[in-house]
């Protein structure tokens, strides 16, 4: 093939990245990565740029919001493969609309095939429809809403917790605490089943019956004893966070998205 196809990455994780890379290697195509950013004010800035771009592969749920705020600002005429980790019954508008995603972790069979439908058809696609099959996306999807931020009693006042600096939540003594990124605890007025169906499960893992950890907390994840795995967490939390062996198997998956 001599078509050498120009692609952008926009994506948020390092590692994905890098996982959809070696996936594209692997295909019979030539391609040049002639940028990746990670966040929906990059790719504004990056069109501002008006580097040209064959096929953009874009996760949903960016740094800064969700990638569909993108189309709703600018008009992006180059075709488009969504890849995400959300739950397939929620992609149907994809389907409907006639755009291509991958749901993650990355399939090589799903990825050859998305490949092979832009080959097809990029010549031929009409922009103008493209578009305003964009737009409407961007419109009409509406993902499960979970808790963004936390408001917690401390001294005689009120603080608001961003759920982004969350490390963890765990139960000490029959109550529940939240503990920050920066180490500053506070107590909640929740029980922790109730607050795992509230927290977004790509960025909140459910240890154990005692803790609530964060994805951007964990540092390393360490082989324990019998198959289970002890989790590294910054900042360190009171009682060591083991994940059973029964739940290491899901805990890697979630962990590998």
């Amino acid at each position: 093939m001599n078509l050498i196809i120009k692609i952008l990455i926009v994506e948020d994780e390092d590692i994905a990245v890098k996982r959809l890379l070696k996936e594209l290697e692997k295909l019979p195509i030539r391609f040049e990565v002639i940028g990746a950013v990670n966040s929906v004010q990059g790719f504004l800035d990056w069109m501002r740029t008006r580097q040209e771009a064959d096929l953009i592969f874009m996760d949903i749920h960016l740094t800064d919001g969700l990638s569909f705020e993108i189309f709703k600002h600018v008009e992006v005429s180059i075709p488009v493969i969504f890849t995400t980790a959300f739950d397939e019954y929620a992609l149907q508008a994809f389907k409907v609309k006639g755009l291509d995603y991958i749901l993650k972790p990355i399939d090589p069979t799903e990825l050859e095939k998305a490949i092979n439908n832009y080959l097809a058809s990029y010549k031929d696609y009409n922009r103008q429809n493209y578009m305003h099959q964009l737009i409407t996306l961007a419109r009409e999807f509406r993902p499960e809403s979970y808790r963004s931020s936390f408001l917690v009693d401390f001294k005689q006042k009120m603080h608001l917790v961003d759920v982004y600096d969350v490390a963890f939540i765990y139960v000490k003594e029959r109550g529940l605490f939240l503990r920050k990124k920066d180490q500053k605890e506070y107590v909640i007025d929740f029980f922790l089943d109730e607050l795992e169906k509230q927290l977004d499960p790509a960025m909140f893992f459910r240890a154990n019956r005692q803790y609530l950890v964060a994805r951007s907390a964990i540092e390393e994840i360490e082989p324990y004893f019998t198959g289970r795995l002890l989790l590294k967490v910054h900042p360190e939390p009171p009682s060591p966070i083991i994940i059973s062996k029964e739940k290491a198997s899901e805990f890697k998956r979630w962990a590998d998205y």
